[in-house]
């Protein structure tokens, strides 16, 4: 069974938005986290947040990044300091990492469908195959249009965040991954009250695409920089955080 913070509940907002990344950024950057959806999408749409985006798209972009990006209080303000250290460029692992706890389908495409066709060595990804398999994770009430639609906008968020490459013609990728960037997953995970030692075998371990042993260094390079005491090994990874919290990562790495 699968922690609180990995949310089951179907929503339409994914299949019209996507990975939408130049305009998660923005909204990181420049919302009022203490504000509501109203008083952010109005400031969205004054100050071109999303460029030439229309009213009604702004409120429907805004709401949509209010409900992945601020589940917790006070966490979007870290994450706003994150995208402006040194590993900014990594954004796309991390938009990756708020959209597999808030999208069942995009979780099930990540974690199950890519991750099993990585393991048999299968790394092309038809649209047709995907889409059909989609549809039996949809409820009824998706028709096949709606699915096929779903499905395209999948695979686009899936490339967008470093899954999948190519722009016709898509094959199973591996997103770039940094410490920095593993370390801030672990910890905001750790806020949400999921323990590291759940990491081994997750939706997000999974979806990461990466055979364990290049997880490795990465948790040896956290160890050295004293984020945790790294307890596993190539065959299972654990570990023990050796700080309380995201925030209190965050000071310990300066950023």
């Amino acid at each position: 069974m699968l922690p609180d913070c990995y949310s089951t509940a179907h929503s339409s907002a994914f299949n019209k938005i996507g990975a939408r990344l130049p305009e998660a950024r923005e909204f990181i950057l420049s919302c009022g986290p203490t504000q509501n959806v109203s008083w952010n999408a109005q400031k969205a749409f004054q100050n071109r947040w999303y460029g030439n985006a229309t009213e009604a798209v702004c409120s429907q972009l805004t709401r949509h990044f209010m409900a992945l990006f601020n589940r917790v209080p006070g966490q979007i303000l870290l994450l706003r300091r994150f995208l402006r250290g040194p590993d900014s460029i990594a954004f796309p692992v991390i938009n990756h990492f708020y959209t597999l706890l808030a999208d069942p389908y995009y979780r099930w495409a990540a974690s199950e469908y890519l991750a099993e066709r990585f393991e048999q060595h299968r790394l092309e990804v038809p649209i047709d195959p995907f889409a059909a398999e989609l549809r039996r994770h949809l409820p009824p009430s998706v028709g096949p249009g709606s699915s096929i639609r779903y499905a395209q906008n999948l695979m686009t968020a899936l490339r967008d965040n470093g899954l999948l490459a190519g722009k016709v013609n898509k094959t199973i990728a591996s997103p770039l991954l940094t410490t920095q960037c593993l370390s801030y997953m672990l910890y905001a995970l750790s806020d949400f009250g999921v323990g590291v030692n759940e990491f081994d075998g997750s939706p997000l371990h999974r979806s990461i695409i990466k055979p364990r042993e290049i997880f490795v260094p990465l948790f040896h390079e956290g160890e050295r920089l004293g984020y945790w005491e790294f307890t596993g090994d190539r065959n299972r990874l654990s570990a023990n955080l050796r700080l309380k919290g995201l925030e209190r990562w965050m000071e310990a790495a300066s950023l």
